[in-house]
């Protein structure tokens, strides 16, 4: 990896930077890697952070029983704030960023960004009134039937995740030829747009299941719900997510960039097979369908595979901070889903096996991987907001000087350790345990949160500051 391409800070024992120039604008705009800092991409965390501790109150609530009634309002609007609210928003604010650094080109507009944040966020409260508010044949619902509610949210979502797409598509587009991390994300971008159009149908089965057949409403809410829940978390999370990983991992590790073909296998075999699945499951065929699974294990294995190769190959041999550190355990569940899935016998029916498998997913290895990347990912953005300018005109503190691993370390174990305990008490079906669970995962949320916050708002002025390590070092009280 070129080490001229990162800020001082991020380097090993690095000194004064030099050959630097700085660019003017608002702070928020300082050049990174050769692009311009995203204008709204803390926004977005924040958000996203913002909408996890809510899902996981609706968890430790018991409003929402995901054993006895997944299609409860409750169930839908705790999967909904993890999906759409916390998980979608991270992305896409990350994306925001990094698709810009993944392609060396700007991104096309930082207004369709907010237009995007925007909608999104008013279509997923809509969304959560239209889920309290469906018919009566919907359990859960805590107000007079208000159909247009739901359909109206989802409309909102799609539009501004459409616009969203457009907007980081077109950044894309200018990149062509595409290295390894740009496919993964592209075609996490296709799947994501797959995936909203199918539950923008579902809100409409749910709201007005007049408009619809018998029939029509049994297959949506079997072949299509199923197929929603592939293209999400498969196809739309998993892919960007092994996509940024290829160059999040390599770039904060300092290990080399992607040059073998093992990146490409799991690109292949992973994304053909979600795409066989999803097609499978409309046309229910069966067959079809296990050759697909065959081919997504095959992708994954390939790439944890290659990602523990490249954990191998970092420079920093003695020093892995702690996303790198913690990454590792994301990386352990996404393992642990793919061995209990091979253990377990396809019967074509939901079975409670499933639940923890999609639970698992969304919350140990998308939202563990998510959660590890952004204690690293705030801190180097405030880091470029705030000394990007002092680049090759002395000393400045290192990104790692904006956090304190020491004690935010904890906050990681316990969630780490709550989610793998929930999962346990979801497949035995005590709700409380899992209550219990999700309520220690809620604490360390927050605390993680505050180590979040602590680092986008050094709380002292950056004069005031100490001798550390051959560096300046910034005080912060509280953190």
């Amino acid at each position: 990896m070129d080490l001229s391409l990162m800020p001082c800070a991020a380097r090993p024992n690095s000194g004064p930077c030099v050959g630097h120039k700085r660019h003017t604008g608002k702070e928020e705009m300082i050049a990174l890697y050769g692009v311009r800092v995203s204008q709204w991409s803390m926004t977005y965390f924040a958000g996203a952070w913002i909408s996890l501790a809510l899902a996981e109150m609706v968890w430790m609530s018991g409003l929402a029983k995901p054993l006895s009634n997944i299609g409860s309002s409750w169930v839908l609007i705790g999967v909904h704030l993890t999906t759409l609210s916390f998980l979608t928003l991270l992305m896409i604010g990350a994306l925001n960023q990094f698709v810009p650094v993944l392609t060396q080109t700007e991104l096309a507009s930082q207004r369709l960004s907010g237009i995007t944040f925007v909608l999104t966020v008013i279509g997923v409260a809509g969304m959560i009134a239209g889920f309290l508010s469906l018919p009566a044949t919907i359990s859960g619902a805590l107000f007079k039937s208000i159909p247009w509610l739901l359909p109206t949210g989802g409309s909102l979502v799609v539009l501004g995740l459409v616009v969203g797409v457009i907007n980081l598509g077109i950044t894309v587009k200018r990149a062509w030829p595409w290295a390894l991390p740009t496919w993964f994300v592209s075609m996490g971008l296709f799947f994501l747009l797959v995936t909203i159009v199918v539950g923008l149908v579902l809100a409409f089965s749910l709201a007005f299941p007049a408009l619809f057949s018998s029939h029509q409403l049994l297959v949506i809410g079997g072949r299509g719900l199923a197929s929603h829940v592939v293209g999400g978390i498969g196809g739309w999370f998993t892919l960007s997510a092994m996509g940024v990983s290829y160059k999040l991992l390599a770039m904060f590790t300092l290990s080399p960039e992607h040059d073998g073909i093992q990146g490409w296998i799991a690109l292949v075999a992973t994304a053909l097979g979600i795409g066989v699945v999803w097609v499978s499951r409309w046309v229910n065929a069966r067959a079809f369908a296990q050759g697909g699974w065959a081919l997504i294990v095959l992708g994954l294995v390939v790439y944890l595979a290659d990602i523990m190769a490249l954990y191998r190959r970092r420079k920093r041999r003695n020093q892995l901070e702690l996303n790198a550190r913690y990454a590792r355990i994301a990386l352990s569940f996404l393992a642990a889903i793919i061995l209990i899935a091979l253990s377990v016998r396809p019967t074509g029916r939901l079975l409670r096996i499933d639940i923890v498998l999609v639970f698992l997913a969304l919350y140990g290895w998308l939202g563990g991987f998510a959660l590890t990347q952004l204690y690293k990912i705030v801190p180097f953005l405030t880091w470029i907001r705030l000394f990007g300018h002092r680049m090759g005109k002395g000393r400045t503190p290192r990104v790692q000087d904006l956090v304190n691993e020491s004690r935010d370390r904890y906050a990681f174990i316990l969630y780490f350790f709550s989610i793998a305990m929930a999962a346990i008490f979801l497949q035995q079906g005590w709700t409380l345990g899992f209550r219990g669970m999700m309520f220690l995962a809620f604490i360390a949320t927050l605390d993680i949160g505050r180590a979040l916050y602590h680092a986008a708002h050094p709380l002292l002025p950056l004069n005031e500051t100490r001798r550390s390590h051959g560096t300046e070092t910034v005080i912060r009280r509280g953190s």
